[in-house]
């Protein structure tokens, strides 16, 4: 139909309506509107407009269900969503709530329902026409009396202010400022205490706090409200609403005092409970596990524990002392067959050993074993599912199933990561050295292929190399460990590319001056790392480089028959990583910043190698001495003896 065709028959509906005496033939009319509802295809607003002010009560009610039939139609909205009618149903609204009026106030919030959904034009004449304060008042009653049946009204009305708090922060802050919050805490209390709960109503609510949270990120309920929320999880047997339940208090508990509030209230304890059972439902079959809907329960809850544990008071009260049942119960998921089970008791572990005290006592309680056993076991699915995929094949097989890569990655980077936090503390370094870390952790080197495993992979072994001698001989005498170092040092990715030359640093300084050294000069790419590590933004890893490279200098630079090799070995790496470059580099891009002991340690690398010629010659070609000049002008805290240093550094790269 076009549009002309559709105008002349709008305009005859409306003429047939306008005409209609007898009030059985108008109310047939109004029921045949209401059953067509949004498929109708005629404007008749005009004339419910007017049928909205009709003396007969039911004309108003099924005029009231017309227009919210209609609503349902976006285009249809656009027509209602005008003062005539909005105001004309709040009317009705703000009338005595009786028995007899109990169905037309259904179909009135129902009728708002509709118009608020994205209509932003209804929501402001709503505001405009002190609506919610209408909407807020059928809801307290609907809430307080009881000797009515009121249940469904109270649903609309929730449904109605969803719909309204949907368009935005203006409108979840004018339903806050409103005391919309408080009601919604009467209801989910009320809710708690039934034996039956409604869910369509709790989901309702729920999704009212939700979006709120979403509006506004940084908003923190009040405390009853949030246990109130925690009060719904604990007796819901409803996948939806545990779902809504945890994404509220995911949300909340990015504020310290809801994590603590949490932690207090048997929150956390609870999620571990839910969880378990829901574990054991899919175990049985009960549930899919396939549902997504599960699934994404189960990794909100996980995703809880875990943001919970970021408090350090939430964490010390989960803790107690070793004692706490939400730390035993993550000790015991230590042994989970369950994936996701696993990897939350991992990541919490890593949380508990934030604190040094707690870190002896899980070292004494064989925790760091533990996650040495769970890295070696994923580090293997994934090594075999790179070797099958070669092959064609998408994983590797367990006693539970498959392990896809995602899976065995993100359990060896939190298990790596659990580790370095435990084996922070010198006594607890001393311990790991005792296990079979270090054999486990370099000979897993090479085979890793993510970086972000590689990341904390490096970091776990940096960790465990520091101060520990025997640690650092494991490493040294890896070639294969050692070239894939020194080929993460070249990795793009921050972390592991910052992590790798650290370690090679860090490894340097603690081996003795011996055969071990020449196994970090021969493997391929460790100088080159060392040397690109000089120009790191953060002094402490250019000084790390810098004195890794000048205990690498004395060591080979001594021209002696039996050192001919290993210094030519050395010479020629530094040279084809252009260490004249780097070198120049530092000093230009931090004259005035580099601190008065880098800029010492600096020149005493200089001051050895330059009695090398050929690293001289290299050092004339980029310019090292005038970069130096440079250095000393814009300094006025060198020591008298610096610069005398620097000087006879400066005549002999210049005298080349």
């Amino acid at each position: 139909m076009d549009g002309s065709s559709a105008k002349k028959s709008s305009s005859f509906e409306k003429l047939v309506i306008q005409n209609i005496e007898n009030v059985s033939d108008l109310k047939t009319k109004l029921n045949e509107i209401i059953s067509e509802g949004k498929n109708y295809e005629y404007d008749v607003s005009s004339c419910l407009k007017a049928l909205l002010k009709s003396s007969d009560q039911v004309i108003v009610l099924l005029t009231v269900q017309a227009i919210s039939e209609l609503a349902k139609c976006p285009t249809k909205r656009e027509t209602y969503a005008v003062k005539d009618v909005i105001q004309a149903i709040l009317l009705m609204l703000n009338k005595e709530v009786t028995l007899e009026r109990i169905d037309l106030i259904k179909q009135c919030c129902r009728a708002l329902g509709n118009l608020c959904c994205d209509c932003d034009r209804t929501r402001k004449i709503l505001i405009e026409s002190n609506g919610i304060a209408t909407l807020y008042n059928i809801m307290e009653i609907s809430i307080s009396q009881t000797n009515m049946p009121l249940n469904e009204i109270k649903l609309l009305t929730c449904k109605t202010l969803l719909n309204f708090v949907i368009g935005g922060q203006e409108y979840s802050e004018s339903l806050v400022k409103g005391g919309l919050i408080e009601c919604v805490k009467k209801i989910l209390s009320m809710e708690f205490k039934k034996e039956q709960m409604e869910d369509d109503l709790v989901s309702t609510v729920l999704l009212i706090l939700s979006v709120i949270n979403d509006n506004d990120p940084e908003f923190l309920y009040d405390s009853n409200v949030n246990t109130a929320v925690l009060n719904i999880l604990k007796e819901t047997t409803n996948i939806e609403v545990s779902e809504l339940c945890l994404e509220h208090v995911h949300t909340q508990a990015e504020h310290d005092t809801v994590k603590t509030l949490l932690a207090n209230e048997g929150g956390v304890n609870l999620v571990c409970l839910r969880l378990e059972q829901l574990v054991q439902r899919l175990d049985s079959g009960e549930l899919a596990a396939d549902d997504s809907e599960v699934d994404t329960v189960m990794k909100q809850a996980c995703d809880l524990i875990i943001i919970v544990l970021t408090g350090d008071e939430a964490m010390n009260i989960l803790y107690n002392n070793g004692e706490g049942e939400v730390y035993l119960t993550m000790v015991r998921w230590l042994d989970s067959k369950n994936y996701q089970l696993l990897t939350t008791a991992v990541l919490a572990i890593g949380n508990f050993a934030r604190r040094d005290d707690y870190c002896t006592q899980m070292m004494d309680d064989k925790i760091f074993d533990k996650l040495l056993d769970i890295f070696e076991l994923y580090h293997g699915y994934s090594v075999r599912s790179q070797a099958e995929s070669v092959e064609g094949a998408e994983s590797a097989d367990s006693t539970e199933g498959s392990v896809d890569a995602n899976t065995a990655c993100r359990l060896q980077h939190a298990a790596l990561s659990a580790m370095r936090n435990l084996s922070v503390a010198p006594r607890n370094k001393r311990v790991a050295a005792r296990t079979r870390a270090a054999a486990v952790l370099v000979a897993a080197l090479p085979a890793v292929r993510d970086h972000h495993v590689a990341y904390k992979l490096l970091a776990a072994i940096r960790m465990l190399v520091d101060g520990q001698e025997s640690v650092a001989r494991v490493l040294a005498g890896s070639a294969d460990a050692l070239r894939a170092t020194a080929r993460w040092g070249a990795d793009a990715h921050a972390g592991a590319g910052g992590e790798a030359p650290r370690l090679l640093a860090w490894l340097v300084r603690l081996l003795p001056r011996d055969g071990a050294l020449a196994g970090i000069v021969q493997a391929e790419g460790c100088i080159s790392s060392l040397v690109n590590m000089l120009v790191a933004s953060h002094s402490v890893m250019q000084n790390e480089a810098i004195l890794a490279l000048t205990l690498l200098a004395i060591h080979t630079l001594r021209n002696t028959p039996e050192t001919i090799d290993i210094e030519k070995s050395f010479v020629t790496q530094l040279i084809s990583s252009e260490i004249g470059k780097h070198v120049s580099v530092l000093m230009e891009t931090n004259c005035a910043k580099m601190p008065v002991e880098v800029a010492e340690n600096l020149v005493a690398f200089l001051d050895i190698t330059s009695k090398n010629n050929t690293i001289v010659s290299d050092y004339k070609d980029a310019k090292v001495h005038e970069s130096l000049k440079k250095l000393v002008e814009s300094r006025k805290d060198f020591s008298d003896a610096l610069k005398s240093c620097i000087d006879n550094i400066n005549t002999v790269i210049s005298d080349e």
